[in-house]
């Protein structure tokens, strides 16, 4: 199965991000079975850094301090910004993840999740690849 393959490449993933990468697939869902395939095979926090991503079942982010790469950040739009956000949101044009990783692209949406280790930015990359101190995630 398509999703459950996801979850051996890495075992953290934002449901954006899975949905983008099924339709990338050719497969769609809608957000009911999507949800319905993900419980049979992930869970997720519904607070801290992992806040309502969806984790591997047998997979526990606060035991393995490498799972640090997978912390959500939050992107917000400013509020005299977000006319552009509203502006664009309904266009045609997609613009590619990867060029809003970058910070290359204006997000078309007012707050977006990504996950630290998806950020192209050298002194980022460079700290969460830093040797752990600790032995579980607090």
């Amino acid at each position: 199965m398509a999703v459950s393959k996801l979850f051996d490449e890495q075992p953290i993933w934002p449901k954006s991000s899975i949905n983008d990468r099924m339709l990338d697939e050719g497969l769609k869902f809608n957000s009911i079975m999507l949800k319905r395939l993900l419980l049979g095979i992930a869970y997720y926090f519904s607070s801290g850094p992992f806040l309502r991503f969806w984790i591997r079942k047998g997979y526990d982010p606060r035991k393995d301090p490498e799972s640090r790469i997978y912390q959500r950040t939050d992107f917000r739009v400013k509020p005299p910004l977000r006319s552009y956000c509203d502006s664009n949101a309904d266009t045609e044009l997609k613009y590619r993840w990867k060029d809003l990783c970058a910070f290359q692209v204006f997000p078309t949406k007012c707050s977006t999740s990504l996950q630290l280790f998806e950020l192209v930015d050298d002194y980022i990359q460079q700290e969460i690849r830093k040797p752990v101190k600790r032995t579980t995630c607090s």
